[in-house]
């Protein structure tokens, strides 16, 4: 099964063979350096265990009237595997911190590289809290694992299979009697995977769903304010938190119940070999040093076994991580390699509606002429801002066509569509940079003229005064939502398209400066095609034509004086906002 069922509009989740998969290819991408990791911990577990077989030797060998020269050197050579063992493990720890550096860090580019490319419509119905999670915090715990966690349990499961075989070498029955606990251990751990894999991941799904929850409830706070839906936020968040407790206490309680069982296994190995090793003294069947040696070692196992057992939880985190993660590579590459004729942008006889909804659009034309100024206007909810999604080629038609140069929009490789078309949303993100490092996004090789003269022209004074090398970001400089969109239109006249969809773009700036800097935008793009959905009627009076948006279908078009003499529907939309 190579994926598990996620809630709808949620990204897919890897099965476990994609994860072993991918471990895999971590693995393989730095095989030298994880050999080496191996080698550095086994020859350090072999110089480890050494030392109670040799201390069962000095036992022996003192009732066997060893001289104090050969204790002395017997003792020698002891404090010289101790030291040669601690070398050794702070050698792999550092191998193994080095291999896990360099894992975590391709595993970061790989998952970046792969967000990037994703459809922007699949990212916006997986949400900010899916997203962000597998791209923050579950990067970060698989990141651990690499680093830390994958060492430590190489490390412990070495140490427990040169244990096991150090009871061999001290007494061959000693060893079989300690495997005895072998199995009651496997059958617990087993158990534990199975009950603990689903609740590691529902866990990570119900953080995901949390944040998704409080990240929305932060940026949509001046909406919940004005509708007063604080109660309803709040309730909502509860509840989300209650369902992350819920299934971290499940997880909780699972692994008290596993450790409770490792820990009698445990105690029963112990007292198992030592009753053995005490029998078989007295009945002559081995010496006091072979008894010391095989219950030293017995109680030696504990600790890399239960530590084996521990990290097991840890792991389980680790492989519900990277399944998030592995996730992201299932969702279907799209194949966007249609290159346009020209510029000329049109939507023909367009029907869309979101997921499984009903259609938004029903039939709609709409045909920008090169070089004007299309203002849509209408009704709330009457489709403007999905004509700018569809003409922009973030979503298909279900049926119609949207095209660029003839070829649909959306089959066309975002990054030359970009070259072509800029879509400005009232969304905009300002990243922790100077000034300059957040306008060259739109084009790295402009000059610094070009950018101080993009900013004069959407009236961005404010970043003139402070300099291309001023900081922003919230540590730094933090930002309006109207200095931010200013930011963003000045990303737009920087990188020069052939045509501009602008959706509400300066509808955080307040009016009484909107007006001058659309005028001052109107005038940087000119030339350029420019379709603007407005919702403030002041952007339609100066535009060259008006397409009026009704119930999905386009009502009537033309010029401002021509609608408000024809008295229809924009007429009354005008009349509204002058509060006639």
């Amino acid at each position: 099964m190579s994926t598990i069922d996620t809630a709808p509009g949620r990204l897919p989740v890897a099965g476990p063979a994609a994860v072993r998969r991918a471990v895999g290819r971590l693995l393989a991408a730095d095989p030298g350096r994880a050999s080496a990791v191996l080698l550095l911990y086994l020859f350090a577990a072999a110089f480890s265990v050494s030392v109670p077989i040799l201390l069962g030797k000095v036992v022996d060998g003192i009732a066997a009237d060893w001289t104090t020269g050969q204790v002395n050197l017997v003792c020698a050579v002891i404090l010289a595997c101790v030291c040669v063992q601690f070398v050794l493990s702070r050698l792999g720890r550092l191998a193994g911190y080095r291999f896990g550096e360099r894992a975590a860090a391709r595993l970061r580019e790989s998952v970046v590289e792969r967000v990037l490319s994703l459809p922007l419509v699949r990212v916006e119905r997986a949400g900010r809290g899916d997203l962000g999670t597998r791209t923050a915090s579950d990067v970060n715990v698989v990141a651990d694992m690499l680093r830390d966690n994958g060492p430590t349990v190489a490390t412990l499961v070495i140490e427990v299979v040169v244990l096991y075989a150090a009871t061999f070498v001290a007494s061959p029955p000693l060893g079989l009697v300690a495997l005895v606990t072998l199995p009651p251990l496997y059958l617990a751990a087993r158990r534990y995977l199975r009950r603990a894999a689903p609740a590691f991941l529902e866990q990570r799904a119900a953080m995901s769903e949390a944040a998704e929850t409080v990240g929305a409830s932060g940026a949509g706070a001046r909406t919940v304010e004005s509708l007063s839906m604080q109660q309803e936020r709040r309730v909502l968040g509860y509840a989300r938190g209650q369902s992350m407790m819920d299934r971290m206490l499940r997880v909780v309680r699972l692994q008290t119940d596993f450790f409770t069982v490792l820990l009698m296994i445990n105690r029963g190995q112990l007292l198992i070999v030592t009753l053995a090793a005490g029998i078989w003294y007295f009945q002559g069947g081995l010496t006091l040093g072979t008894a010391i040696a095989a219950i030293t070692v017995t109680v030696r196992i504990a600790n890399p076994t239960n530590g084996v057992m521990t990290q097991l939880g840890e792991f389980q985190q680790g492989a519900a991580a990277l399944a998030r993660i592995e996730g992201v590579n299932l969702v279907p590459a799209e194949s966007r390699d249609a290159w346009p004729a020209d510029a000329e942008l049109r939507m023909d006889a367009v029907t869309f509606g979101y997921g499984d909804g009903p259609d938004v659009l029903h039939g709609l034309s709409l045909h920008p002429v090169r070089g004007e100024r299309l203002v849509v206007v209408g009704p709330s909810g009457a489709g403007k801002s999905t004509i700018a999604r569809l003409l922009a080629g973030i979503d298909r038609p279900r049926s119609g066509s949207a095209t660029l140069g003839g070829v649909p929009v959306y089959d066309i490789g975002v990054e030359e569509l970009r070259r072509h078309v800029v879509l400005v949303t009232q969304e905009h993100y300002v990243f922790t940079a100077s000034l300059r490092d957040n306008l060259i996004l739109a084009a790295p090789d402009a000059t610094d003229d070009l950018l101080e003269a993009a900013l004069r022209r959407v009236d961005a004074r404010w970043a003139l005064d402070e300099g291309l090398d001023a900081m922003l970001g919230d540590e730094h400089r933090r930002l309006t939502t109207a200095e931010a969109q200013q930011i963003a239109l000045a990303r737009v006249v920087i990188a020069d398209p052939d045509v501009v969809i602008l959706d509400e773009a300066t509808a955080g700036i307040d009016p009484a400066s909107a007006g001058r800097v659309e005028a001052a935008l109107a005038a940087a793009l000119a030339g350029r095609t420019v379709i603007a959905i407005a919702h403030q009627l002041q952007a339609a009076r100066s535009a060259d034509r008006i397409a009026v948006v009704e119930g999905g279908r386009i009502a009537e078009a033309g010029t401002h004086g021509e609608l408000l003499a024809a008295g229809g529907v924009y007429a009354g939309l005008w009349h509204a906002w002058q509060g006639d």
